[in-house]
Protein backbone atom coordinates (compact mmCIF):
# COMPACT_ATOMS: atom_id res chain seq x y z
CA UNK A 1 0.00 0.00 0.00
CA UNK A 2 2.96 2.27 0.67
CA UNK A 3 4.15 2.32 -2.93
CA UNK A 4 0.72 2.41 -4.54
CA UNK A 5 0.39 6.21 -4.63
CA UNK A 6 3.80 6.82 -6.29
CA UNK A 7 3.03 4.03 -8.77
CA UNK A 8 -0.34 5.57 -9.64
CA UNK A 9 1.27 9.01 -9.97
CA UNK A 10 3.91 7.57 -12.31
CA UNK A 11 1.16 5.83 -14.30
CA UNK A 12 -0.61 9.18 -14.77
CA UNK A 13 2.68 10.80 -15.81
CA UNK A 14 2.95 8.26 -18.62
CA UNK A 15 -0.77 8.41 -19.49
CA UNK A 16 -0.69 12.18 -19.99
CA UNK A 17 1.98 11.87 -22.67
CA UNK A 18 0.17 8.97 -24.29
CA UNK A 19 -3.09 10.91 -24.22
CA UNK A 20 -1.50 13.78 -26.12
CA UNK A 21 -0.10 11.42 -28.75
CA UNK A 22 -3.44 9.70 -29.31
CA UNK A 23 -5.72 12.74 -29.13
CA UNK A 24 -3.45 15.33 -30.74
CA UNK A 25 -5.49 17.99 -32.56
CA UNK A 26 -3.47 17.61 -35.77
CA UNK A 27 -4.29 13.92 -35.79
CA UNK A 28 -8.04 14.40 -35.52
CA UNK A 29 -8.32 17.56 -37.60
CA UNK A 30 -9.88 19.48 -34.70
CA UNK A 31 -8.91 22.84 -33.30
CA UNK A 32 -9.52 21.96 -29.67
CA UNK A 33 -6.72 20.68 -27.46
CA UNK A 34 -7.71 18.47 -24.55
CA UNK A 35 -4.82 18.78 -22.10
CA UNK A 36 -5.16 16.28 -19.25
CA UNK A 37 -3.85 17.26 -15.84
CA UNK A 38 -4.65 13.97 -14.12
CA UNK A 39 -1.24 13.78 -12.44
CA UNK A 40 -1.53 17.28 -10.99
CA UNK A 41 -5.11 16.67 -9.87
CA UNK A 42 -4.08 13.53 -7.99
CA UNK A 43 -1.25 15.46 -6.35
CA UNK A 44 -3.73 18.14 -5.25
CA UNK A 45 -6.10 15.49 -3.88
CA UNK A 46 -3.13 14.02 -2.01
CA UNK A 47 -2.32 17.39 -0.48
CA UNK A 48 -5.91 17.91 0.60
CA UNK A 49 -6.70 14.43 1.93
CA UNK A 50 -3.33 13.40 3.34
CA UNK A 51 -1.28 16.44 4.29
CA UNK A 52 0.23 19.52 2.71
CA UNK A 53 3.71 18.03 3.15
CA UNK A 54 2.78 14.88 1.20
CA UNK A 55 1.27 16.94 -1.59
CA UNK A 56 4.22 19.30 -1.91
CA UNK A 57 6.71 16.42 -1.79
CA UNK A 58 5.00 14.59 -4.65
CA UNK A 59 4.44 17.88 -6.50
CA UNK A 60 8.14 18.74 -6.55
CA UNK A 61 9.28 15.20 -7.43
CA UNK A 62 6.74 14.65 -10.20
CA UNK A 63 6.96 18.27 -11.36
CA UNK A 64 10.66 17.70 -11.94
CA UNK A 65 9.91 14.50 -13.84
CA UNK A 66 7.27 16.35 -15.87
CA UNK A 67 9.81 19.05 -16.72
CA UNK A 68 12.41 16.51 -17.81
CA UNK A 69 10.02 14.50 -19.98
CA UNK A 70 7.57 17.05 -21.43
CA UNK A 71 8.60 20.69 -20.88
CA UNK A 72 10.85 22.81 -23.09
CA UNK A 73 12.22 24.67 -20.05
CA UNK A 74 13.29 23.01 -16.82
CA UNK A 75 11.73 24.27 -13.61
CA UNK A 76 8.43 25.65 -14.86
CA UNK A 77 6.35 22.65 -13.81
CA UNK A 78 8.49 21.88 -10.76
CA UNK A 79 7.82 25.30 -9.29
CA UNK A 80 4.23 25.45 -10.55
CA UNK A 81 3.25 22.04 -9.19
CA UNK A 82 4.94 22.71 -5.84
CA UNK A 83 3.71 26.26 -5.29
CA UNK A 84 0.12 25.70 -6.40
CA UNK A 85 -0.08 22.48 -4.38
CA UNK A 86 1.18 24.37 -1.35
CA UNK A 87 -1.47 27.06 -1.83
CA UNK A 88 -4.38 24.71 -2.54
CA UNK A 89 -3.68 21.92 -0.04
CA UNK A 90 -6.36 22.98 2.39
CA UNK A 91 -6.83 19.98 4.62
CA UNK A 92 -9.62 21.12 6.91
CA UNK A 93 -12.31 18.72 8.10
CA UNK A 94 -14.82 20.80 6.13
CA UNK A 95 -12.99 20.12 2.87
CA UNK A 96 -12.20 16.51 3.69
CA UNK A 97 -15.87 15.66 4.23
CA UNK A 98 -17.16 17.34 1.08
CA UNK A 99 -15.75 15.76 -2.07
CA UNK A 100 -17.61 18.13 -4.41
CA UNK A 101 -15.95 21.15 -2.81
CA UNK A 102 -12.65 19.32 -2.98
CA UNK A 103 -13.18 18.63 -6.70
CA UNK A 104 -13.97 22.31 -7.24
CA UNK A 105 -10.84 23.35 -5.36
CA UNK A 106 -8.75 20.93 -7.43
CA UNK A 107 -10.25 22.31 -10.64
CA UNK A 108 -9.39 25.87 -9.58
CA UNK A 109 -5.85 24.62 -8.92
CA UNK A 110 -5.68 23.22 -12.45
CA UNK A 111 -6.86 26.58 -13.81
CA UNK A 112 -4.14 28.32 -11.80
CA UNK A 113 -1.54 25.91 -13.22
CA UNK A 114 -2.72 26.47 -16.80
CA UNK A 115 -2.47 30.23 -16.49
CA UNK A 116 0.86 30.04 -14.67
CA UNK A 117 2.37 27.87 -17.42
CA UNK A 118 0.91 30.11 -20.13
CA UNK A 119 2.30 33.20 -18.40
CA UNK A 120 5.75 31.65 -18.09
CA UNK A 121 5.78 30.57 -21.75
CA UNK A 122 4.75 34.08 -22.87
CA UNK A 123 7.35 35.64 -20.56
CA UNK A 124 10.09 33.38 -21.93
CA UNK A 125 8.95 33.94 -25.53
CA UNK A 126 8.17 30.28 -26.16
CA UNK A 127 4.60 30.80 -27.36
CA UNK A 128 2.88 33.19 -29.71
CA UNK A 129 -0.58 32.00 -28.70
CA UNK A 130 -2.89 34.88 -27.82
CA UNK A 131 -5.06 34.73 -24.72
CA UNK A 132 -8.22 34.43 -26.84
CA UNK A 133 -6.82 31.43 -28.71
CA UNK A 134 -5.59 29.88 -25.47
CA UNK A 135 -9.00 30.29 -23.90
CA UNK A 136 -11.00 28.91 -26.84
CA UNK A 137 -8.70 26.18 -28.14
CA UNK A 138 -7.00 24.89 -25.03
CA UNK A 139 -8.51 26.17 -21.80
CA UNK A 140 -12.23 25.42 -22.32
CA UNK A 141 -11.80 21.85 -23.63
CA UNK A 142 -9.21 21.09 -20.95
CA UNK A 143 -11.47 22.62 -18.29
CA UNK A 144 -14.31 20.30 -19.30
CA UNK A 145 -12.08 17.23 -19.45
CA UNK A 146 -10.34 17.90 -16.14
CA UNK A 147 -13.58 18.97 -14.46
CA UNK A 148 -15.25 15.70 -15.42
CA UNK A 149 -12.20 13.75 -14.22
CA UNK A 150 -12.10 15.64 -10.89
CA UNK A 151 -15.79 15.01 -10.26
CA UNK A 152 -15.44 11.34 -11.16
CA UNK A 153 -12.39 10.89 -8.93
CA UNK A 154 -13.48 12.90 -5.88
CA UNK A 155 -15.50 10.22 -4.07
CA UNK A 156 -13.22 7.23 -4.80
CA UNK A 157 -10.12 9.20 -3.82
CA UNK A 158 -11.71 10.36 -0.57
CA UNK A 159 -12.54 6.73 0.25
CA UNK A 160 -9.04 5.57 -0.72
CA UNK A 161 -7.15 8.21 1.28
CA UNK A 162 -9.40 7.68 4.30
CA UNK A 163 -8.74 3.94 4.09
CA UNK A 164 -4.98 4.47 3.78
CA UNK A 165 -4.91 6.91 6.71
CA UNK A 166 -7.34 4.89 8.83
CA UNK A 167 -10.04 7.57 9.09
CA UNK A 168 -13.65 6.65 9.68
CA UNK A 169 -15.72 9.68 8.75
CA UNK A 170 -19.44 9.81 9.22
Amino acid sequence: MRFLLPAVLFFFLVIEGTWLQVFAPDFRGADWQYIPRFLFMLILFTGIYRAKSHGVFYAVIFGMMYDIVYAPVLGVYTFGFGFITYLFSISTPFMRRRPLYTALLVLVGVIALEYYVYGMMVLLGLTTLTHEMLFLQRFLPSFLLNGAAALAAAFPLRWWFNKVDGFNEE
